[in-house]
């Protein structure tokens, strides 16, 4: 069970990138070193919201207030990429608990 990572430019910011590590275990990390920010979140408080040719990734509280913790702005592709990851991350640990 690996994490997979990618490194994908933010939309909107002139040259700006973000390091996104997908972690099997539910896990989403991510690292804008221009701005010095790392950010974590659980998948099930991730949103994703496309508009044109931009996907807004959204990390909510899991409380009721549901209060928006972060948001980065992607490339369409780089979020549909994103999703995949996601996927793969939570299949792969439904297949190792399984087989526990």
């Amino acid at each position: 069970m690996l994490a997979e990572s990618r490194h994908v430019l933010l939309s909107g910011k002139k040259s700006q990138f973000a390091d996104i590590k997908i972690i099997p275990t539910g896990m989403i990390e991510v690292d804008i070193p221009d701005e010095a920010k790392h950010y974590q979140a659980d998948f099930d408080q991730l949103c994703f919201y496309t508009r044109n040719k931009k996907t807004e990734l959204v990390c909510r509280s899991s409380q009721k207030d549901e209060a928006v913790h972060w948001t980065l702005d992607l490339a369409n592709d780089d979020a549909r990429e994103l999703v995949s990851m996601i996927e793969r991350a939570e299949d792969e640990f439904e297949m190792l608990m399984r087989s526990l």
